[in-house]
Order: structure tokens, then C-alpha cells, then sequence
């Protein structure tokens, strides 16, 4: 009973001492990586007035880099102090195990650690997504001082871009809204402009006209501060430039993992993607641009053939129309001709009973012959003219079949072109969403990891403490700082791009600065035992 006395005050004590050097080094940290984030923020073209509303997201953010970093600090300034002090020696020597003195923090570590996950997972995601929506009220609340309604959109990395109306080809009532990561850092507003694409330099030329510069205010849009005005400007935006999605970190861990469950369940009947689904990915969509590039030049062939088509059907129906008129011309110069040969046989036979003057017989003869001779090179004028137009209705017959041959050609090669579309595009939804599903999985081990490196940190920090024998402030901080940045994060930033640019297991190279951290302070502490250095 007396023993389980000593060790609950022994407990308490440490656990005392502890504290007294965590707030201080929590509060320190905090303040650092707080201020590390505005320089951030500011030097990305938010102000001062935005960066108001946007202090306690910032403070939230800080708080998982913070307290692991704090912890370790506490961790080395208190067992250091003990081990300076000879109080570790004198527990040992009163029969008391070493662990008594270690349990409490190790448990105080997996408390924050709790406390951390339920940041990064739950608190954190939440909190961006606030952000997220300030800034949507900071667009909205200039949208509504300056456009009752826009009739377009456009998105252009990393500007969004409202137009009023259009007035002859004319943009007007402009709204610009520039993005940086989650903020919106400024704002502009013109009364007309235009958008040209040049092909050439892949680039985007953006020039507004009769406008101003102002800077977005999270609470009241007429309070939103204006920066200069302008008579003309031009922005050049690069084509191509990469979409940022945040859709990940704004959300909570457990709707990470239902979103996995649910593209698991997608690709279950899937075809299977090779395991390089990046490579996969890249060459599906280069696939996919060039069939549509096909499908595009094949459309435009296909539309000029039918045009073209169109108008021999136009051409083969005048020809028919026209071959029509000359047969009825025709019929009717011979109609002429009987009518005339008649005429004159039956002046022929009035001539022989004497009935007419010779002189008006043979000058009526004269005409009838005339007429006679007249429509007979009028048949052989339109005999040619028929010729002619069966020649061009032969050759439009023949171009029409030629045009609709490579109609029906055509027609197939875009059929074909359209199935392979369709299996590029089901491969690179498949491989999208399998690099979405390991861009979550990223997501959801970077943020356990962070938490859980609080029982890393304390683990190597007791035996670290106690190898340094000093309770000096500067010494305790600069351990730690030599842990923290020349240890732990450039581990996790190898992790980090391992696990982004490469298809190496998630797990182990997000969680290997934690497993180097913990495996190192059990190896030093074994150490410390052996050698009895306490």
C-alpha cells in the first residue's frame, strides 16, 4: 500500500513538472507556426482586413504542427531536468522501475494523440471548409453589389471570371475573382472586356477595360477597400494550368473513408487497370486527345461530304429538270415541224388546182420551209444541250456515289473512333479513380501519422531528455528543433512526394518518420539500460 502511495505521488510530480513545460512550449509553437501561416497567407495577396476573419482557422491550423512539437520539447526539458538534477538516479535507487516515471507522459501522449487525430481528422476539415465558404461569401457579396444576374462563367486556373451580358460580341459587366490556394486575394471588376485564345503561344489574353482593383472583405462587400482604378489592362493566363481540388481536405476522415468504400465499389466491375494506374491514366488521356482530335478532323470531313453531297443532289436534280425542258422543247419543235410539213403539202396540192397566185404560193412555200429548216437546227441545239446535261447528270450520279462511299467510310471510321473513345474514357475514369482513392488513402495516413507522431516524439524524447542531463531551456529547444526539422520533416516530406509522384505502398513511406522516431527512442533508451547511465 505504501509503495502504490509513493508511486501515485511520484506520478503526480512528474506529471506536475511536465505541464509546467508544455503550455509554455505549446504556447511558443503555436505563436511560431501561427505567424509562419500569415507570412503565408499575406505573401500570397490576402490583407490585413481579409486575414481578420480568418485568424481562429489559422490558429486551428497551426495547433497539429504545434502540439506534436511541444510535446517533444516538455518531453527533453523534463526528464532532462530530472536526469540533471540526479532525481532519476534516486528513484532507481529506491527500488522504483524507471517505467513509473515514464507511464504517465506515455499515456498523457496517447491522450493528445487522440486529441490531435480528432483535430486533423474532424476539427481541421471543417475549419478549411469554412474558410472556403467566407470566401464564397466575399464572392457573393461583390457579385451582389455589382451583377443581379451574370449570364456566363468562366474558369481560368486561377482565375474565375463573371460576365453580365454580351452586347455585340462585347463582354460587359465584368467581375475577375483571383485565387490562391483556398483564398481569394483580389478582385476585379470592368465594364467590358473580351477573352482570346492564342493556339500559338498557349496562352489565354484576358483585356478588361474601364475597371478597378479591390481587395475581398469576408463580412461586407461595400467596406471592400478599392486599390486603383484603370482604362485598359491585359492578363496573360497559361492554357493547360493545373485545376486545384481541395474537395480532399475538406473532408473529415470518415467521409474520406466512405468516399473510398464507394469507388471501391465502382471499380469492382471494372476492367482491370494496370498497377502503374498513373501511367495508365496518362497514356488513356493521351488516347483519348488524339481519337478526339481524329473524331474532330473526321466530323469536319463528314460535314463537307455531306455539304458537297447535298449539292450534287442539288446539281442531279436541275440536270433532271433541265434534261425535262429540253425533251418537252424538243417534242415541241417537232410538233412544229409536222404541223409545217403538212402546211406544206397541203399547199403543194392548192397549187396544182391553180387556186392561189404562184408569186403568194411560193412565197408561203418559202416560209414553211424556213420555219421547217429553223426547227430542225433548234432540235439539234437542244440534242446537244441534252447531251451535255447527261454528261454532268452522269458525272453527278458517279460523284454521288463516290461521296457517299466515302460518306459511308467515313461514317464507319467515326463509329470505330467513337468505341475507342468510349473504352479511353472508361479507362481513365477507372484510373482516376483509382489515383482518387490513393490520393485519399495519402490524405488519411498523413493525418493519422500526424497525430499519432505525438506518441513518437514523447518516446523519443524521454531517453533523449535524460541523455542530455539538462534542464536549460535553449537546450531543450534546440534538441528538439535538431529532432523536428532535420529528423522528422524531412522524413515526412520524403514520404509525402514518394507517396504522390510514386506508386510505392502508401502506408510505410507516410508512416516512416513516426516508425524511425519510435524505433530510435526504444534503441537509445535499451541503450541507456545497459549501460545503466541513469
Amino acid at each position: 500500500m505504501h509503495k502504490i502511495f509513493v508511486n501515485n505521488i511520484l506520478q503526480r510530480y512528474v506529471i506536475k513538472e511536465w505541464f509546467q513545460t508544455f503550455w509554455p512550449s505549446f504556447l511558443c509553437f503555436e505563436i511560431l507556426i501561427f505567424l509562419g501561416f500569415v507570412i503565408q497567407v499575406l505573401h500570397k495577396g490576402l490583407d490585413i482586413i481579409a486575414l481578420k476573419s480568418l485568424i481562429p482557422h489559422i490558429f486551428i491550423q497551426a495547433a497539429p504542427y504545434s502540439i506534436p512539437s511541444a510535446l517533444l520539447t516538455a518531453t527533453t526539458l523534463a526528464y532532462g531536468r530530472l536526469s540533471a538534477d540526479r532525481e532519476i538516479i534516486a528513484i532507481q535507487a529506491s527500488g522504483i522501475h524507471l517505467r513509473k516515471v515514464i507511464t504517465p507522459v506515455l499515456v498523457i501522449g496517447i491522450i493528445f494523440s487522440l486529441f490531435t487525430l480528432a483535430l486533423s481528422a474532424e476539427i481541421l476539415p471543417r475549419s478549411l471548409y469554412q474558410i472556403k465558404l467566407l470566401q464564397e461569401r466575399a464572392i457573393n457579396n461583390i457579385l451582389a453589389g455589382r451583377l443581379a444576374t451574370f449570364q456566363k462563367k468562366v474558369l481560368l486556373e486561377p482565375y474565375q471570371i463573371y460576365i453580365g451580358n454580351v452586347i455585340d460580341n462585347v463582354n460587359k459587366d465584368i467581375t475577375v475573382i483571383k485565387y490562391v490556394d483556398d483564398y481569394v486575394t483580389d478582385i476585379i471588376l470592368a465594364e467590358e472586356g473580351g477573352i482570346e485564345v492564342n493556339s500559338e503561344k498557349n496562352k489565354i489574353f484576358l483585356t478588361l477595360r474601364q475597371g478597378e482593383f479591390i481587395k475581398p472583405n469576408y463580412k461586407k462587400a461595400e467596406n471592400a477597400p478599392r486599390l486603383g482604378a484603370f482604362a485598359e489592362t491585359t492578363f496573360e493566363i497559361p492554357m493547360g494550368e493545373n485545376k486545384h481540388d481541395f474537395s480532399t481536405k475538406h473532408m473529415t476522415i470518415f467521409q474520406l473513408f466512405k468516399r473510398n468504400n464507394e469507388i471501391d465499389r465502382e471499380l469492382a466491375n471494372c476492367k482491370e487497370i494496370p498497377s502503374d494506374f498513373e501511367e495508365a491514366r496518362r497514356e488513356a488521356a493521351n488516347n483519348l486527345t488524339e481519337h478526339q482530335n481524329q473524331l474532330r478532323q473526321l466530323n469536319k470531313k463528314r460535314k463537307q461530304l455531306n455539304s458537297e453531297l447535298k449539292k450534287s443532289s442539288q446539281n442531279l436534280a436541275r440536270q433532271k429538270s433541265k434534261l425535262d425542258g429540253l425533251a418537252n422543247e424538243s417534242k415541241l419543235a417537232n410538233n412544229y415541224i409536222l404541223v409545217a410539213t403538212e402546211n406544206l403539202i397541203q399547199l403543194k396540192r392548192e397549187s396544182k388546182d391553180e387556186y392561189y397566185i404562184v408569186d403568194d404560193m411560193d412565197a408561203k412555200i418559202l416560209e414553211i420551209k424556213e420555219t421547217i429548216e429553223r426547227e430542225k437546227q433548234r432540235i439539234n441545239t437542244i440534242e446537244q444541250k441534252m447531251v451535255e446535261t447527261r454528261e454532268i447528270q452522269n458525272t453527278e450520279i458517279k460523284n454521288i456515289a463516290t461521296l457517299t462511299k466515302s460518306l459511308e467510310e467515313t461514317e464507319a471510321k467515326i463509329n470505330v473512333l467513337l468505341r475507342k473513345i468510349t473504352s479511353f474514357e472508361s479507362d481513365l475514369t477507372v484510373a482516376s479513380k483509382k489515383r482518387l482513392r490513393r490520393k485519399n488513402d495519402i490524405s488519411i495516413h498523413k493525418r493519422i501519422s500526424q497525430a499519432l507522431s505525438c506518441i513518437s516524439f514523447i518516446v523519443i524524447g524521454i531517453p533523449m531528455g535524460i541523455k542530455l542531463r539538462s534542464s536549460h531551456l535553449m537546450i531543450g529547444f534546440g534538441a528538439s528543433f535538431m529532432i523536428i526539422l532535420f529528423v522528422y520533416y524531412p522524413l515526412v516530406v520524403t514520404g509525402s512526394v514518394l507517396a504522390d509522384d510514386t506508386l510505392l505502398p502508401v502506408a510505410p513511406v507516410l508512416w516512416g518518420a513516426d516508425g524511425i522516431l519510435l524505433i530510435g527512442g526504444i534503441v537509445i533508451y535499451r541503450k541507456l539500460s545497459a549501460q545503466n547511465k541513469f
